[in-house]
């Protein structure tokens, strides 16, 4: 998975361990002041409301690409009809089985 080789949007799916260092650094721009990155990783255990379950081993996602990818311009959208400063954003989403530790989403 690559940046994107124009834009200022890089927005996907991806079967492939997610590029958290790229993504970072596809993100910082001379203009730019601060870049935020959230990186949700697939944990040990489960939480369903006052509830944990331990021992998890692995995490399988799912995803109707064409509406990931339009729900994920959607919130770009908003995000920058709030924040028109804001340069470049990085949504990705990691799809099949993830390990403990390994990145499922990343938002920059």
């Amino acid at each position: 998975m690559q940046p994107p080789a124009s834009g200022n949007s890089w927005l996907g799916l991806s079967h492939q361990v997610l590029p958290v260092a790229a993504a970072y650094e596809w993100a910082v721009q001379p203009s730019c002041g601060a870049v935020v990155l959230f990186s949700g990783i697939v944990r040990d255990h489960a939480v369903d409301g006052d509830h944990r379950r331990d021992g998890v081993q692995s995490l399988t996602y799912e995803a109707y690409e064409e509406q990931a990818i339009r729900s994920f311009a959607a919130i770009e959208d908003e995000l920058r009809s709030r924040w028109p400063m804001v340069g470049r954003v990085v949504l990705l989403h990691r799809v099949g089985t993830l390990q403990l530790g390994e990145s499922a989403v990343v938002a920059v």
